[in-house]
């Protein structure tokens, strides 16, 4: 069962510090125009408010479409009112993103100049890279925050290594 997000809210305020947190969530997105991602902006902004609160400042991305690229701009945000705040893209391979829409294209290029750090892990695509991105994000973080709306999906698997690692998971 996912946990809603008056359930996350509950949580959060009753945890240990943190460090860093990473991110996962679908490329798809609701409408832009649509309560539900006026939502899951807010609940996003709202973990990440709270995970700050609680000592985090290291953010991880993996610079996806999508989900990624959201928290990405959000976190950025976030470092408008916290100096401290830091972004740090873990990106699969050079050139991950070349495909993307003009759009996802120059705010992938706008977060890659701002981000305290962009790491690759390879120089080149390989099958398993993505997942290896996956893995690598949970590795670095104590608090994971999804956007889990439908399995089978890397979001899911994502999450599924999170448990297994007994790290947090807040859904948004």
């Amino acid at each position: 069962m996912w946990y809603s997000f008056p359930v996350m809210e509950d949580m959060l305020s009753n945890c240990t510090s943190l460090r860093s947190v990473c991110f996962t969530g679908h490329r798809d997105l609701p409408p832009l125009r649509s309560a539900a991602y006026r939502q899951l902006v807010a609940n996003t902004e709202s973990a990440i408010r709270r995970a700050f609160d609680r000592g985090a400042r290291r953010f991880y991305s993996g610079g996806a479409e999508g989900f990624d690229l959201l928290c990405g701009r959000l976190v950025l945000l976030e470092r408008e009112r916290h100096l401290d705040v830091q972004l740090v893209l873990l990106l699969p391979y050079t050139g991950f993103g070349d495909r993307f829409s003009a759009q996802d294209k120059a705010e992938l290029l706008r977060q890659k100049k701002e981000a305290e750090e962009v790491l690759y892990l390879s120089n080149h695509y390989f099958p398993g890279c993505m997942a290896l991105r996956n893995r690598q994000l949970v590795e670095d973080a104590e608090l994971c925050i999804a956007y889990l709306t439908r399995a089978p999906s890397g979001t899911a698997q994502t999450v599924g290594y999170a448990k297994e690692k007994g790290i947090e998971i807040v859904y948004v």
